[in-house]
């Protein structure tokens, strides 16, 4: 029987998922988020996870992932696999392990707009080089022009304000006219209703005391940290840059990887994430037919 996805669905979920995906498509931060606005169902069978979800009354399938990878389940995995074909629908987000697992027996494609982006902590927390000199100007233009900005940690205290200030955002931006933005904005607020729970991390950043930007993230593993959401007032120049460098600063710093997720497929996105020099793309793809 399929299941909505709920917060109570995550020790469900995390038994399948957690510390074995680097992508962000398996995260439960990331599935609460969309499943908010959209709608993701789950199912257990054989010790195998499926997930599905609807996007303009289309829908689509993740990966099924095996609880353990036995050849028993992987057998079970492969029947899920093949009975999703037979529906005719899309079975998305196949990380490269499962790729090099999967490709004799399947024909399968990239999915280039889905790639998440992979960068060096460091070189993100500290911008040191001339690759990322563009990037340090603006954050000296923003202390030059708000020498008494401050940078805190997300806490109970002041949850609220954060999301005040995300849908004030929203609202400039007017996401209720741009369904992916409107789905994000639910799912943002969602995240931060349930912010312990979900384990996440978060900053903001505030100037004369008002805010004009936060981050979420959290940790993947020992190697890995997620980013899921970054938020600011662009006309106060140097906002994302400030924001991206002093969280990680102030939460991964003994972490080697950062992953800030896929472009969508959104050319101007694509460009911005290009533009912090990736240390690589963490591959993805759909499985298109039996061979």
């Amino acid at each position: 029987m399929w299941k909505k996805l709920e917060i109570e669905s995550k020790e469900v979920i995390d038994a399948y998922t957690k510390h074995r995906f680097h992508i962000c498509d398996f995260v439960f931060s990331n599935l609460f988020l969309w499943s908010r606005g959209e709608t993701i169902e789950y199912q257990e069978m054989e010790n195998v996870l499926c997930l599905r979800g609807y996007y303009n009354d289309q829908i689509y399938y993740f990966m099924p992932i095996p609880k353990e990878e036995t050849e028993e389940n992987i057998a079970a995995m492969k029947r899920r696999i093949e009975s999703i074909l037979e529906e005719k629908a899309p079975i998305c987000y196949i990380p490269e392990y499962w790729w090099e697992r999967l490709k004799e027996e399947y024909i399968l494609e990239e999915a280039r707009d889905s790639f998440d982006y992979v960068y060096q902590v460091e070189d993100l927390a500290f911008l040191k080089g001339r690759r990322f000199a563009k990037k340090k100007n603006h954050i000296s233009k923003f202390k030059r022009n708000y020498p008494d900005f401050s940078f805190e940690e997300i806490t109970q205290e002041n949850l609220e304000e954060v999301k005040k200030f995300q849908s004030q955002w929203c609202f400039c931006r007017e996401c209720e006219k741009e369904e992916v933005l409107r789905n994000e904005n639910i799912g943002i607020l969602s995240l931060l209703d349930h912010f312990e729970v979900l384990e996440l991390k978060g900053s903001v950043l505030k100037v004369n005391e008002e805010i004009v930007g936060f981050s979420l993230g959290e940790i993947l593993d020992q190697d890995y940290v997620l980013i899921h959401i970054e938020k600011a007032i662009a006309d106060y120049v140097g906002s994302y840059q400030i924001l991206n460098s002093l969280f990680l600063q102030q939460h991964f710093l003994e972490y080697q990887y950062v992953n800030r997720e896929d472009d969508f497929g959104e050319e101007g996105l694509r460009e911005a994430k290009q533009s912090y020099h990736p240390a690589f793309l963490l591959k993805k793809y759909n499985v298109i037919s039996k061979k």
